[in-house]
């Protein structure tokens, strides 16, 4: 998905090109709440509602929190900033994903 975002700053003129990538995005996108559902009940078994809640409040949150910081970028910046700061969120979001699951190999396995 940042790679999607990143190719969106020099498409961004190409309606075509735009069409096309977020319907990627849409593809992809819609896989992350099964991910995010699936592992909180591997994470908290024996309190997955509990976590459900937690889980919610998180996304919720991050809403807010990306459509605030996300609106004041592109009053500043335009698109460009704001899918270039998107794609760089998402990058260290995958590599913190890729780090937890090396830590967790290591400590289950």
């Amino acid at each position: 998905m940042a790679l999607i975002a990143a190719a969106l700053v020099p498409f961004g003129e190409w309606f075509a090109a735009v069409v096309v990538l977020m319907g990627l995005w849409g593809l992809m996108s819609t896989a992350a709440p099964v991910g995010w559902w699936s592992w909180v009940a591997m994470a908290m078994p024996h309190n997955a509602e509990g976590g459900g809640g937690l889980m919610v409040a998180v996304v919720q949150t991050s809403i807010a929190m990306g459509s605030t910081l996300g609106g004041l970028l592109y009053d500043t910046t335009e698109y460009r900033g704001t899918f270039l700061a998107s794609a760089a969120v998402l990058t260290l979001a995958s590599l913190l994903a890729l780090l937890t699951a090396r830590a967790t190999r290591r400590t289950s396995g």
